[in-house]
């Protein structure tokens, strides 16, 4: 049972709150913070006619100070994180400071191309202050990657002997209804945006945006293709193309005895961005952009590596099909997920499939079914770190704990998982 704070108020909270008020065992105060008060209070209000206690307050993480004192005073056991991913690195380090566990659906900052050596996301680079808090933080909870990591450990401990190769299919459902978006002047602005690996592209300077690989597991490493050199059929014969996600760099750092993975949905070719040349050009005339060394103080650093690591990067957010606003998604929605090994001396291939559909949902909650999916896992990974049954310090993804607690969870939550056997994706 733990004092609960909740940062952000959308769908999910009132899911969460709903199911913490369901079972007393879990909770011993919630509060709610966001950027608009009025919201947290109509779920205080829900939550008071079901005989439980919820305050309310208004947050703005862009004050650090400010939203510290507020923490300060409630002093949660655990933060749940459900604002937009710019305000991660701000709700985790409150988190920290104040002692208590965390908790989010996504992860953020994970690099286009991992190695061996580099942060499985930006949430990593709070590993130590977790540590040294002695609590936990469990990092994209939602549906991808951590419940597509939990059902294929869960296989491989129960289905297979030995686990050779996964393939995730994501199917978001039919597009319908595209709205139609007027170009406002922060979207131009945007178009504008330099980036890290614009500078560094041969093509730098002539507008050419630099080529966005797609990544995949080959043999236990990170190996990238071409966009659209690879495609596969769904369970239902539709065309998926493989693109990058970011549930193949916590299967390279998670479960690295899987050796071959990759990640299929549908795309659709699109033109290729416009990198803002003038910005480079005016980078170039200063000699910001040199290879040459330059010493700094007792540091001898590159010009162009320093404005490459100051600059954003266009780094892998997890990928939700459905998490364009502009696109309505009708009919069922799926998660296919193709798990090849050995068994009993054979090799065989099956299917495991979680499915939802949009219409009923969206008709009930108002959201998407891959939407509806993810407050689902991250309300069973809530409840796992209330019982304390995720608990060890430092930062992790579900695939850091044991497959069954989170599998068995889920189905709790009612995520019905239909396994068969099958062709190879």
């Amino acid at each position: 049972m733990k004092r609960i704070l909740i940062l952000g108020c959308n769908e999910i909270t009132k899911r969460l709150v709903l199911a913490l008020c369901a079972d007393r065992s879990l909770a011993s105060g919630i509060a709610l913070a966001s950027q608009n008060k009025e919201d947290c209070d109509d779920l205080k209000n829900l939550a008071m006619r079901r005989g439980f206690r919820v305050t309310t307050s208004a947050i703005n993480l862009d004050n650090p100070e400010g939203a510290m004192m507020m923490v300060k005073i409630i002093a949660p056991e655990l933060i749940v994180n459900l604002m937009p991913p710019e305000f991660t690195q701000a709700a985790m380090d409150m988190a920290a400071q104040v002692g208590a566990d965390y908790i989010d659906g996504r992860l953020c900052g994970v690099p286009l191309m991992p190695q061996p050596t580099s942060l499985l996301s930006e949430q990593f680079r709070k590993f130590g202050a977790f540590q040294h808090a002695k609590k936990t933080a469990v990092c994209g909870a939602g549906f991808n990657p951590g419940v597509l990591t939990t059902i294929v450990r869960n296989a491989a401990a129960n289905d297979f002997f030995e686990v050779s190769s996964v393939n995730f299919c994501v199917i978001p459902g039919e597009a319908q209804n595209k709205a139609e978006k007027k170009e406002t002047a922060e979207d131009s602005n945007h178009v504008d945006v330099l980036y890290s690996e614009d500078i560094k592209n041969p093509n730098a300077g002539k507008g050419v945006s630099a080529a966005q690989p797609v990544i995949y597991l080959k043999e236990g490493k990170a190996a990238q293709t071409e966009e659209f050199s690879r495609d596969g059929k769904s369970s239902d014969g539709r065309q998926v193309f493989m693109t990058s996600n970011p549930v193949i760099t916590d299967f390279l750092k998670e479960i690295p005895e899987i050796s071959e993975a990759a990640y299929f949905e549908p795309v659709e070719r699109r033109e290729g961005r416009k990198v803002p040349t003038e910005k480079i050009e005016m980078l170039r005339s200063l000699g910001l952009l040199s290879e040459k060394p330059v010493k700094v103080g007792n540091i001898v650093i590159k010009p162009i590596d320093l404005v490459a690591e100051i600059l954003p990067k266009r780094m892998a957010e997890t990928a939700n099909p459905a998490a364009d606003k502009d696109v309505i998604y009708k009919g069922e929605a799926s998660y296919e997920i193709y798990v090849t090994g050995q068994k009993n001396g054979k090799v065989l291939t099956k299917l495991y499939k979680i499915s939802a559909d949009n219409d009923q949902i969206r008709d009930k909650y108002g959201v998407s079914a891959f939407e509806y999916l993810d407050g689902t896992a991250m309300i069973a990974g809530v409840k796992l770190l209330c019982l304390d049954k995720w608990s060890k310090p430092g930062v992790f993804t579900p695939a850091a704990f044991p497959a069954n607690l989170y599998f068995e969870a889920l189905k709790n939550e009612g995520v019905i998982v239909e396994e068969s056997e099958s062709k190879p994706l």
